[in-house]
């Protein structure tokens, strides 16, 4: 593992150092800097992070937990690699849970809100056009975040934001780009287009419907041509 420039434990918090470490192993998972399939080794992330065996080991269990390491006791610890069939049924999930965020939190955003999720979706539709896969990821995800934050319903929020983690790594971007051929690229784009009508039109059910075909199209296109 190339070990990364090392971090300065976190001070002035009241959180747990098990927790800071977390985050920070979930954060280097998330955004690539570990890569899927790759051992970890114990020595090299107490030095990268600066912190002793127990609290690392701690955000490992947690970390395998949310679906991010595996582990094999006295045999290795790594990180998980994301089987195809498996990321067809994680995106199916998030499908329905994207979904709801929509429906849930698109009528009770801010004016601001409202016009940062529309930016969001053109970004969006830009994106897939032009197949920027960090691009597509990056936006695409920020809107459910927004819709969840003015949901006002803090269960659905901690479950987006907390929970969601190995559902999401299991969607790996490059990957689902190997999967997907112009069939479903055409769908992905129109569901783009359906979501884009549906927000100018003020329609939180068929932006849902949108988002939901988004997760969802794309994989039922890709099958019916494999048929």
């Amino acid at each position: 593992m190339p070990v990364p420039v090392k971090r300065s434990p976190a001070t002035g918090k009241r959180v747990l150092l098990r927790d800071v470490v977390r985050d920070q192993l979930r954060d280097a998972i998330m955004d690539g800097t570990f890569q899927a399939g790759e051992v970890l080794h114990d020595a090299e992330l107490m030095e990268w992070l600066g912190v002793s065996r127990t609290p690392l080991r701690e955000a490992i269990n947690d970390l395998a937990r949310m679906g991010l390491i595996e582990m094999e006791p006295n045999r290795y610890t790594r990180v998980v690699n994301p089987d195809p069939s498996e990321m067809v049924v994680a995106f199916h999930t998030l499908g329905v849970l994207h979904g709801g965020a929509v429906a849930l939190g698109l009528p009770r955003l801010s004016p601001a809100g409202r016009r940062e999720v529309d930016e969001l979706a053109d970004r969006w539709a830009t994106a897939l056009r032009e197949r920027d896969m960090r691009t597509i990821r990056d936006s695409f995800n920020a809107i459910f975040a927004l819709c969840a934050e003015g949901s006002g319903n803090s269960i659905y929020r901690k479950l987006l934001a907390e929970e969601t983690y190995g559902l999401r790594y299991l969607t790996v971007m490059g990957v689902l780009a190997r999967l997907i051929d112009e069939t479903g690229w055409a769908e992905l784009e129109d569901a783009a287009a359906q979501l884009l009508r549906a927000l100018a039109a003020d329609d939180a059910d068929a932006a849902r419907v949108a988002i939901e075909r988004a997760h969802l199209g794309w994989l039922t296109a890709a099958d019916g041509d494999a048929d």
